[in-house]
């Protein structure tokens, strides 16, 4: 495929060299020789290497200089230096100008093949470049083309008119020159009268030009030793004969055979006559003889003509016209020629009808040569139909009726028709009906039971029988008394009597087929072996029969398990045998394949999965190695290789995984014995290896397809199929012998070029090596590092180059385009290997390589799919061969291309993007990307300096696509590779160009637009068909719809970041806009979540959702997308694909965002609104108790925290959780036990969430989650080295906290409990911070926690004395070590250890109040209980110290209030100015809150012990009058300093009891609040003055 317009523009720019032909080429002039030699772009050697080829060639020398440099730019595979070198060495001269000879001769055959190509597809509606090809026709035709080809056919025949001289044969020696030139001259005769046949199809001849046409094939052309040009002359003479014509009006209308055009001009036709009469009658000439007798029989109006022109007739058939038709018809030359065929055929049936309407069939001699020719007519599909529109029993229906009248006696002339007939399913279908419906039943039987059975009758039927005749040996035919039958023939012992008998064709198969089955005799006797070749003859017709019309297996239900048992009588070193078994093997390979299989299996035919395949011997095995070998023809290897691939290409096969396996097994098997030894065995014809070597890769290839799509899916009934591939097929392609084969077909093609071959098994070789190198692609891709096949592509074998070098060299391949491709794309895939350099596989050739693809990129003309696979190549180089990519950039500096730079013609494709096809444009795209993706910074400097860069790259994001069209991968791939080069761009290296570009594409409401776009076709992509008239080598670079979908999604997903997130667009309403819309493609997404590609996108869509929510949530939607999200929850789950999580994992972490970006009101509101609590609930949960990823489970955790928070208590989320909170519970037990920690952190935030409410907490308590809190006992292991741990421990000693919060007195007792079983924990960790606060947030937790138990003191008492009584302990060693603490704070100190100091001393001096006797009832002495377990502090006044332990006493506390002084004036120092209240985010104004909090406890702590101490009667006097002196001396030196320093400037305190979340104090200061000191002030006077 190429670009059309640029087709159509070289048409008609080289129309007159096209209509030329060879006379376009002019022989050597003086004037030309001295402008040649005036020409200074060539010199030296290379002029007189011109000069030369001009006189070998016979060309002028200009025209020879413009071959020479097409040569150069096109064939040549080396570099221009070592061209020069070439020059100097004669041998390397000669060799030179042989190839550029044969480049010369293939440029003249070009613009021959180019001229019968243009007029094939003259009337084909069909092509693409229709009208201009019929345009160009039409101007040609004004100028006479077919007088214009017959003159070229004139001038080439000219005696010596390639002018071969005594210098050119020495200037060649060594060469056959002549014959040289001779094949080149046959090859363009053949050329221009296939040419001229198509001509005179589409326009008629008159009588002056068919006049014409028969002097020149006549006198120069007839007869000819090449079979294509003599049957090429005789199909143009019966092509201007004007045979249809009289077969339509011969019978009907003969009047009207008088307007035929020779028979309106008595002149011409007296000459044409005379030509005719002037030919030779000889094989050649005889068809010509017959088609004259005919014409001239039907134009006849008297008898005395009539008889002549019978004479003439006879005198064709005796010459052999028919088998001389036949010889042509079969000849491979024209088998290769499609156009050429299909016309031959058309032009001998017309003829043959013509002929049998006219002359009756006995008439025309052996009638098995004209049932053969008519067969082989036959073949053409629009014949076929044809002759059942006609009547069957005229023209060439007569044969058919004919042959089935000797049938099944003479059963070749049937069988070979009806083999033809069996084309398409409207042909089968009518062939069906006349072979069930025979009427004449013709056999052979002894003359004994013809004399004994048989009786004269009538006289048309001349016998009958009087009793009942059985006709065949199976019993199943038998004639009924009185049957008509007639003699045909007496023989010596026998007689051919043909009855009149009706019966079927397929019932005649059945009873013969069970006849042999039961048959008793040695299988090599004659009556058996001539009985088996005729079923092989009638099986051969039924397997066309099945393969197009499917139905007709009805009527053959018993056929195949009847063959199957003549399978396993039969020799398998007979021919006979073996040619009925292959054909048997061809009826199974298009029957049911469960039928067929089955009965290959039944006999030990194939191996099967239960086999061991290494030691396996079968029926085939036999065949194999006694027939096919030593004979040198494989029919039985041939038909097993296409039952493989027609099962492999059954849909229905391929999905049943035990078949597929099984295939996947035979095919082991035949690389093992078969492909392995292919290049070792002698084959009888060449074809036939090429052949077995076509199947067997086309089978590979289609199995690792299948392999990579099991791969993906990775189903666990594909296990054993997956198995088979990758431990047997892979490596035995990769490194094993299989391997060697497949390097040993590519070298087949190395010499292609000097072949001396045919065209046709040129192509066949060149289908072969095409399919090597798929193969070799698909392998390459799934080799191991250093496998055997990447070691033979880069090392040299002796004189011999690498692999790799000899795949290059078939990218210059212009016999054939596909292996030019697929020489092409393995070189991609080899430069994405593992361990290959290519520039060092390459080696010399790689510079060489790089200019003729960057020419071939230049070049108009070129093939686009060449073009696009050399774009897919320097894409791959970029991401893996960086040495070959600087080599195709050919960037000089910065900025500046080269000239040989492949950016330059990428550059014009941008510039010309909307007008070339889109796979071209498509590989353009990608490699732009790849440069850009790979940040290749001197290209994609070099590219954007270019002019209007950016406006050609993205004019297709301005595009918009017609959606109600079918939608092309190309065009979705296109503007997704530009996406991701702009996002790319704009994110690493942002520029005014770029800026620009989006703010277009954002006026220009681009963003809605493929946004809703997406929204559209997400549902839908599955389901839209994809056009059915895609060409194969468009497969190569189409990606899957999907897959390009996916693409694009991905691409706008990077673009939607970077523009509106990274580079934060202000644009609030489009962000609003394009969320709601990703929202609703997200939705229509998940409908279909039954492929792994719709996941993904999904997947993308939920991402992006999360993106866009994270930094981008206040849209008014939120109750919309929160419905969105929790039904795409709901279709994911219930997605049995295996890859479900990755769309419910982004878009969990889209609902947490929603969530977590609203205030709490808001939020509340909004999940009102949605109506989705309660199912977003039960999603949540039963997704953190289903076996999911970790990270699915602590999101679904996290958002369930979040939903449950926002409902608040209540019964909405509890009735939906609390079936579920028991295997919470121990669910995160097990995972703790598992060591998945953060599964565990997940889970325990969930049940802290829980803990904060009556339900959840009571729940928690019900599903026993003691256990889990009191006897896990890991919690305290190893929480020295893992941070992990720790945190869960905190999680833990929370979730008591909160519990016994929320229940109070109902967790009391578990509380308490779980205090003592952690009593040691917590002394070693109080014990420590003496020496360091590195477990001071543990050390707070567990302050928060005393205080909280401090409520419960009476069931502390008595569950746990012994802890109560280490809390004074704790209590005593603690507060000193803070006091110590405070006091020496220095600048290094932050500011969240110093709040965690302070809120611990801040829970435990609430503690101590909580412990202590109430002021007011001491004051109303009245004692409480606490005074009954005595006091609570030692009368000590002693400095506490950081080694201090035991109990409390009042020095502690004096000292601590002086310490937490020291600090007030640290975080309060005095100010000047009127002091304001801090702001909330000041860490300075919640310290100072927890200060005056802990200075109002211990003040209130000293009061009431000293109060109690003081009415206490048992005390000492003594004691009490040192109570009095020494507190009251501490405490007005304390409250003297509070009063200080709030006198001197710092705020003004006020004390809240309230305990907050994180500290367990409300602090915040007031003046009011001072009142509290000043009572405790009163109280130090009157201690002092008593």
């Amino acid at each position: 495929m190429r670009e059309e317009e640029s087709i159509l523009a070289e048409l008609k720019r080289n129309r007159d060299r096209i209509m030329s032909g060879v006379a376009f080429f002019k022989p050597p002039s003086s004037s030309s020789k001295s402008k040649l030699e005036s020409n200074k772009t060539i010199k030296g050697n290379k002029l007189e290497f011109v000069k030369k080829a001009s006189v070998l060639l016979n060309l002028d020398e200009l025209q020879c200089l413009e071959i020479f440099q097409m040569y150069l730019a096109v064939e040549y595979k080396d570099t221009p230096a070592s061209f020069n070198s070439a020059l100097q060495n004669v041998l390397s001269q000669q060799n030179l100008l042989i190839r550029l000879l044969h480049f010369y001769f293939s440029e003249r055959l070009s613009s021959l093949n180019c001229l019968s190509h243009v007029l094939s597809h003259y009337k084909n509606e069909d092509h693409p470049l229709f009208s201009g090809l019929k345009q160009e026709i039409e101007d040609m035709n004004k100028s006479d083309l077919r007088q214009s080809i017959l003159n070229q056919i004139k001038q080439i025949l000219v005696p010596d008119y390639f002018h071969i001289t005594a210098e050119d044969e020495s200037m060649l020696s060594g060469h056959s020159i002549k014959s040289i030139f001779s094949s080149q001259l046959m090859n363009e005769v053949v050329a221009l009268l296939r040419s001229l046949l198509i001509y005179n199809h589409h326009f008629p001849h008159s009588s002056e030009s068919f006049l014409s046409q028969c002097r020149l094939l006549f006198g120069q052309l007839l007869p000819s030793p090449c079979v294509m040009i003599a049957g090429l002359s005789v199909m143009l003479s019966f092509d201007g004969l004007g045979m249809e014509h009289i077969f339509e009006h011969f019978e009907k209308d003969r009047e009207s055979l008088e307007s035929h055009y020779l028979s309106s001009d008595n002149a011409v036709f007296e000459k044409v006559n005379d030509l005719f009469s002037t030919l030779p009658c000889n094989s050649t000439n005889a068809p010509l003889f017959i088609s004259w007798a005919v014409l001239r029989y039907a134009l006849a109006t008297t008898t005395k003509e009539q008889a002549h022109s019978r004479y003439l007739g006879q005198q064709g058939l005796k010459g052999g016209g028919v088998r001389s038709l036949l010889a042509f018809l079969q000849s491979p030359a024209l088998q290769s020629c499609s156009v050429t065929l299909q016309l031959s055929r058309i032009t001998v049936y017309k003829v043959l009808a013509t002929t049998l309407t006219i002359f009756h069939e006995d008439t025309l001699g052996d009638a098995t040569s004209l049932a053969q020719v008519i067969s082989e007519v036959l073949k053409e599909e629009l014949l076929s139909l044809e002759f059942w529109d006609a009547c069957a029993e005229k023209g060439v229906g007569v044969v058919l009726s004919s042959a089935a009248s000797t049938f099944p006696h003479s059963y070749k002339p049937l069988t070979s028709i009806c083999y033809s007939l069996a084309k398409n399913t409207a042909s089968c279908e009518r062939l069906v009906q006349f072979a069930s419906s025979l009427s004449l039943f013709t056999a052979e039987i002894p003359k004994s039971v013809f004399n004994s059975t048989v009786v004269e009758a009538d006289e048309d039927w001349l016998y009958t029988n009087p009793a009942p005749l059985t006709l065949t040996p199976g019993g199943e035919f038998i004639a009924k008394p009185n049957t008509q039958c007639n003699l045909r023939e007496k023989r010596a012992t026998t007689v051919i009597v043909q009855w009149l008998y009706d019966y079927s064709l397929f019932s005649y198969l059945d009873n013969e087929l069970a006849f042999l089955s039961k048959w008793s005799g040695t299988t090599t006797d004659q009556h058996f072996c001539w009985r088996l070749v005729r079923l092989t003859e009638i099986l051969k017709i039924v397997y066309k029969l099945t393969k197009h019309y499917p139905d007709v297996f009805e009527v053959l239900a018993k056929t195949v398990d009847l063959v199957t048992v003549i399978i396993t009588k039969l020799r398998t070193d007979t021919h006979s045998h073996v040619e009925f078994t292959a054909v048997a093997l061809k009826l199974i390979s298009v029957i049911p394949y469960q039928n067929g299989w089955s009965a290959l299996y039944k006999i030990n035919f194939l191996p099967r999965s239960d086999n061991s395949l290494a030691a396996w011997e079968g029926l085939y095995t036999e065949i194999l190695n006694y027939f096919e070998r030593p004979n040198t023809t494989f029919p039985v290897t041939i038909a097993l290789l296409k039952l493989l691939k027609r099962a492999f290409e059954d849909k229905n096969f391929v999905k049943n995984d035990q078949y597929l396996s099984e295939g996947v097994l035979i095919l082991l098997y035949v690389l093992r014995d078969v492909f392995c030894g292919i290049q070792k065995w002698r084959f009888e014809n060449a074809l036939v290896k090429l052949k077995m070597c076509k199947s067997i890769l086309v089978v590979i290839a289609k199995t690792m397809k299948i392999y990579n799509e099991a791969q993906e899916e990775r189903q666990e009934s594909k296990a054993q199929l997956l198995t088979l591939i990758e431990e047997h097929m892979l490596p035995a392609l990769h490194s094993g012998p299989a391997h060697h084969t497949l390097l040993n077909i590519v070298s087949w093609c190395s010499a292609l070029d000097n072949l001396n071959v045919e065209d046709y098994v040129q192509r066949k070789v060149c289908s072969v090596v095409s399919h090597t190198l798929t193969v070799l692609s698909l392998v390459i891709k799934l080799s191991p590092p250093n496998s055997g096949l990447e070691q033979a592509l880069v090392v040299s074998t002796g004189e011999n180059s690498n692999i790799t070098s000899q795949i290059a060299s078939y990218t210059y391949q212009n016999k054939s385009v596909k292996v030019s491709l697929h020489a092409t794309r393995l070189l991609t895939d080899i430069s994405t290997a593992n361990a290959v350099s290519l520039y060092s596989a390459l080696g010399s050739s790689t510079v060489p390589l790089a200019l003729a693809f960057v020419n071939r990129l230049t070049s108009r003309s070129q093939d686009v799919y060449i073009k696009s696979s050399i774009l897919d190549f320097i894409s791959a180089a970029v991401e893996t061969q960086p040495s070959v990519t600087e080599l195709f950039m050919n960037i000089e500096k910065e900025g500046v291309l080269g000239e040989n730079s492949c950016l330059h013609p990428v550059l014009d494709y941008i510039k010309r993007s909307t007008t070339l096809p889109h796979v071209l444009v498509c590989s353009v795209y990608r490699l732009l990307y790849k440069i850009w993706h790979y940040r290749h910074s001197a290209a994609i400097t070099a590219l954007k300096n270019t002019e209007k860069f950016w406006e050609n790259l993205c004019k297709h994001c301005f595009e918009e696509i017609d959606l109600d069209k079918t939608i092309s991968s190309y065009q979705l791939l296109i503007r997704a590779y530009t996406f991701h080069i702009l996002a790319n761009d704009i994110f690493c290296n942002p520029s005014p160009a770029t800026s620009d570009m989006v703010t277009q594409l954002q006026e220009r409401d681009c963003f809605l637009y493929w946004t809703k776009v997406l929204k559209r076709i997400c549902s839908s992509v599955e389901d839209i068909s994809v056009n059915d008239n895609v060409l194969s080598e468009d497969l190569l670079f189409m990606l899957p719809l999907s897959e390009a979908y996916l693409s694009f999604v991905r691409a706008w997903r990077s673009f939607l970041v970077v523009t509106l997130v990274v580079r934060d667009n202000e644009d609030v309403k489009l962000k609003d806009q394009i969320t709601f819309h990703i929202a609703g493609a997200l939705y229509n997404q998940t409908a279909k979540l039954d492929k792994r590609v719709t996941l993904k996108a999904s997947a993308e869509f939920a991402s992006l959702l999360t993106i866009l929510l994270k930094r981008h949530n206040s849209s008014s939607d939120q109750p919309v997308l929160i419905r969105v999200c929790v039904q795409v929850l709901e279709t994911a789950i219930k997605s049995s694909h295996d890859l479900n999580q990755i769309v419910i994992i982004p878009v969990l972490a889209s609902l947490l965002n929603v969530l977590q970006g609203l205030d709490p009101q808001s939020k509340k509101q909004v999940l009102k609104d949605s109506g989705s609590t309660n199912e977003l609930v039960l999603l949540l949960s039963n997704q953190i108790t289903s076996v999911n990823p970790d990270q699915l489970v602590s999101l679904s955790c996290a958002t369930l925290s979040q939903v449950i928070e926002t409902t608040g208590s209540g019964e909405g989320w509890f009735s939906a959780i609390k079936t579920i909170i028991p295997g919470l519970v121990r669910l995160t037990e097990e995972n703790i036990l598992g060591s998945a920690h953060e599964v565990s952190e997940a889970l325990l935030s969930l049940l802290l969430c829980l803990s904060n409410y009556k339900e959840g907490a009571a729940a928690l308590q019900w599903s026993n989650i003691q256990r889990l809190l009191c006897f896990a006992q890991f919690y305290s292991e190893k929480l020295e080295n893992s941070s992990q741990l720790q945190r869960l421990w905190f999680l833990v000693i929370q979730i008591v906290i909160n519990m016994l919060q929320t229940l109070e007195m109902k967790f009391a007792e578990d509380a308490i409990l779980f205090t003592s079983i952690r009593h040691d924990r917590f002394m070693s960790v109080i014990g420590s911070i003496r020496t360091d606060f590195t477990h001071v947030n543990e050390a707070e937790l567990f302050s928060r926690l005393l205080y909280n138990l401090a409520f419960y003191l009476d069931t502390w008492h008595l569950k746990a004395p012994h802890c109560l009584s280490d809390v004074g302990t704790i209590l005593g060693t603690t507060v000193p070590i803070i006091s110590h603490y405070l006091c020496t704070t220095t600048s290094t100190t932050t500011d969240d250890e110093i709040s965690k100091v302070l809120a611990m001393l801040s829970n435990l001096t609430a503690m101590l109040r909580i412990m202590t006797p109430g002021i007011l009832d001491l004051l109303k002495e009245k004692l409480s209980v606490h005074c009954s377990r005595g006091p609570l502090l030692a009368l000590s006044f002693t400095t506490p110290t950081l080694g201090t332990e035991g109990p409390p006493s009042y020095g502690i506390l004096t000292g601590c209030m002086r310490g937490c002084l020291i600090l007030l004036q640290k975080v309060d120092p005095c100010r000047t100015n009127t002091p304001t209240s801090g702001s909330k985010s000041d860490p300075s104004s919640s310290q100072k809150s927890q200060i005056m909090f802990a200075l109002e406890n211990i003040l209130y702590v000293l009061i009431s012990q000293a109060q109690q101490m003081m009415m206490d009667g048992n005390i000492n006097p003594a004691d009490i009058y040192h109570l009095r002196r020494e507190l009251g001396m501490e405490l007005k030196s304390i409250l003297e300093g509070v009063h200080r320093h709030h006198r001197r400037g710092g705020s003004s305190p006020r004390l809240d009891r309230t305990l907050s979340s994180s500290s367990g104090m409300g602090n915040v200061l007031e003046n009011s609040q001072l009142g509290f000191f000043k009572l405790g002030y009163n109280f130090v006077n009157n201690l002092l003055q008593t």
